[in-house]
């Protein structure tokens, strides 16, 4: 499987679980230690209703479960090899009294025909299109990513899909993703990853072309509106303060919170004179203007900014 893949999905994996229970990746099978399982998760029962928001992936989660991406549809050899994980894995727990996945899934991007076959695999009772299992004695499914339904619920799901399954899920998350539990954090992170792949070298799928220059412009607003809400309470917090001692006592309050914020964003220590600067403009322009200058002005114009006029 594709690297890029396999983080992508670790990541969307990470992302919506690791609050609703216990999340391990790379996890040791004990009784082959030269096999690793991708990801394992044990659900927090007091995180249930949280965790049945998230579609098909909160009821795929109501118990233990192993999950296995694979970019490539998986052929009989993969499919026998989690096979064989899932049951050491359950056998080892089971020694160590300590509790064990009860199921395996694997999440195709591609359909695995050959191995649908071998195995007689049928579609699972009681779940949607995509859904097989080798029968009720194997703690195996396989969920073929291209075959789930476009909804909100399968969205999850789909983003750890290929080809026309990604690219349909990322237009759907990039639609939805004020409505879907999640949405806003789930769509950064499929951003970053990509943009991480990118500056790797490598291309998530050789059809679907994310254009970088636009998601990277979407981080950084994401991440500045951040940063001014953060500046904007810590100055609304030493202005008030300050107001029990005055307005001169407030405004060399909030001072090295507005200096650690120019410093960060200048790289560079700020001078005395800039200093000044700073400590004026508050009193005349008001510390939540100051603070909207720091964050959205680029290092060369707020050092312009914030030089001292000339005589």
């Amino acid at each position: 499987m594709a690297t890029s893949y396999d983080s992508l999905a670790k990541e969307i994996l990470d992302l919506l679980l690791h609050d609703l229970g216990q999340l391990e990746t790379e996890v040791e099978v004990a009784a082959l230690p030269s096999q690793r399982a991708d990801v394992l998760f044990v659900p927090d029962p007091a995180r249930d209703d949280e965790r049945r928001t998230l579609g098909l992936l909160g009821r795929m989660t109501e118990r233990a479960a192993l999950f296995e991406p694979f970019h490539d549809a998986p052929g009989v050899e993969d499919v026998r090899a989690c096979l064989r994980k899932i049951l050491n894995h359950h056998h080892a727990r089971s020694l160590s009294q300590r509790g064990g996945a009860e199921r395996s899934w694997l999440l195709c991007a591609g359909r695995p025909d050959g191995a649908l076959i071998a195995f007689r695999a049928a579609p699972s009772a009681g779940w949607p299109r995509g859904f097989y299992d080798l029968g009720e004695a194997l703690p195996l499914s396989l969920v073929v990513l291209s075959e789930l339904d476009d909804s909100d619920d399968t969205l999850p799901l789909r983003l750890m899909g290929a080809g026309a399954t990604l690219k349909a899920a990322l237009y759907a998350l990039s639609a939805r993703q004020e409505v879907i539990p999640q949405g806003r954090s789930l769509n950064n992170t499929v951003v970053q990853v990509f943009i991480s792949a990118r500056r790797r070298g490598l291309r998530i799928t050789e059809d679907l072309m994310l254009d970088t220059t636009e998601a990277e412009e979407f981080l950084r607003q994401q991440h500045t509106e951040g940063l001014r809400e953060g500046l904007r309470e810590g100055l609304r917090e030493g202005l008030q303060e300050g107001l029990q001692e005055g307005l001169r006592e407030g405004v060399l309050l909030v001072l090295p919170t507005v200096v650690r914020v120019a410093e960060s964003r200048l790289a560079r220590a700020v001078t005395d004179a800039e200093r000044e600067t700073l400590l004026q403009k508050i009193h005349t322009d008001g510390a939540e203007a100051v603070g909207d200058a720091l964050v959205s002005l680029d290092p060369d114009a707020l050092a312009r900014w914030l030089a001292p006029p000339r005589a």
